[in-house]
Parts: structure tokens; C-alpha cells; sequence
């Protein structure tokens, strides 16, 4: 019979994740890690081997979590009709989700791809890692683009680079303004500018916008009442 556990998963991994969130990947040690998750240094050892470990299966589960996983995954990404589509639904539920899950603290992704250098060897290593399944993936949406929707690269304006741009830009802008309808209309501004397929086609998906909107006049509404 195996050892049963001595703690719950999914709270240690909570506690972890916002250990990282707090102190940053690379300030962040064991000892911190082992205070936060309220667990035995025996027992850290034992479920994750090592800081980056449990690093490895923080940013797993994040990515898991969050719209990037969309992108990261070609079978994922051909669940979607449209790769114009696909571009505009990321923007809207990358806004989404750094307003819920980043809360002013950017993304768990971005902020370590920021910070991390060659130095920090293994952390490094896990975000560079998830950062060329990113690239690979946009590569991917850029070729169907190409294929399936070639007004939207006439002007050869969509390209890894911008569209990289436009995500890691909200990802940090999210830490100065997390507010839902700011990002989400700052994303869309940035890719309708790419090219003029998208800026019709943006306009055309006004509604998704004007219900972000009302949404969070709604919560103030709640809030002040």
C-alpha cells in the first residue's frame, strides 16, 4: 500500500504558485517555498526533488489553466474554425484571464520569461522550453493564416515577432491597469493595426467588447452598493 499523502495537492501548488507570484522565479528558495506551502522540508523533497521541481509543475499547471495552452497546442488550435478568429478570441480571454487570475501581478509566464537569465540554468531552461512551444504555435496560426486567410498578411505586417509583441506588452501592462476592457481593447487596437482584414473584422466583433463592458459596470455597481 502506498504512503498516503501528507498534504493536498492542489493547496501546496496554490501556495507555491503565489510564492513565485510575490517574490519573483528567481528570488524565490526553498526555505520560502517550504513556509508558504506549510509542509515538511522532507516532504518537499520527497513530492518535488527540487525548487525547480516544483517550478516545473507551478508553471505546468498555470499554463494548463490559461489561454496560452490554446496556443501552445496545434490540436488544441484546430478545434477553431478561423485563425483570424482564434487571434481575436486569445486576446479576449488573455485579457480575461489576467484580469481574474494575474490581478495586477502580470502573468506567471511572461513575468519569468522577463526575468530569468542564462544563470539561472534549470528555471531558465523550463521557460525557454514552454516560450518555443509558444513560438511554434504562432508559427503555426501565421502559416494557416497564410493559407486560409491571406488578406490578413497582405501587407506582410503579421508576423512572430508582432504578435509576440502585442501578447508580452498586455501580459505587462496588466501590472500597472488589470482591468479587463482596458487590456482587451489594447490588444485588439494592436492587431487591428497589423492589417486591415482584421481591423473590419474587429469591428465586426464589437459585441464580445460592449458585454466586457457591461460586465464590469455590473461588478462596480455591486461593489458600491
Amino acid at each position: 500500500m502506498g504512503r498516503p499523502k501528507e498534504f493536498d495537492l492542489d493547496n501546496v501548488l496554490t501556495a507555491a504558485s503565489n510564492c513565485f507570484w510575490a517574490d519573483g522565479i528567481a528570488r524565490t528558495s526553498i526555505s520560502s517555498l517550504v513556509e508558504a506551502m506549510r509542509i515538511q522540508r522532507s516532504s518537499f523533497y520527497n513530492s518535488f526533488n527540487s525548487r525547480e521541481g516544483i517550478l516545473a509543475t507551478v508553471l505546468e499547471r498555470y499554463i494548463e489553466a490559461s489561454p496560452l495552452r490554446m496556443l501552445m497546442s496545434p490540436t488544441v488550435q484546430a478545434n477553431q474554425s478561423k485563425p483570424d478568429l482564434l487571434l481575436i478570441d486569445f486576446i479576449l480571454d488573455f485579457s480575461n484571464f489576467l484580469a481574474q487570475e494575474g490581478r495586477g501581478r502580470g502573468c506567471l509566464f511572461f513575468n519569468g520569461l522577463s526575468e530569468l537569465t542564462p544563470q539561472d540554468e534549470n528555471a531558465y531552461e523550463i521557460y525557454q522550453d514552454y516560450y518555443a512551444q509558444l513560438a511554434d504555435g504562432l508559427d503555426h496560426v501565421i502559416r494557416r493564416l497564410e493559407t486560409e486567410v491571406p488578406a490578413a498578411t497582405a501587407n506582410g505586417t503579421v508576423s512572430l515577432d508582432h504578435l509576440l509583441c502585442i501578447f508580452i506588452g498586455l501580459a505587462h501592462f496588466s501590472r500597472i491597469d488589470p482591468t479587463e476592457l482596458r487590456l482587451a481593447k489594447i490588444g485588439l487596437d494592436q492587431l487591428a493595426g497589423l492589417s486591415p482584414h482584421f481591423a473590419a473584422l474587429i469591428r465586426s466583433h464589437s459585441r464580445p467588447m460592449e458585454a466586457i463592458r457591461q460586465s464590469e459596470v455590473a461588478e462596480r455597481s455591486l461593489m458600491e452598493a
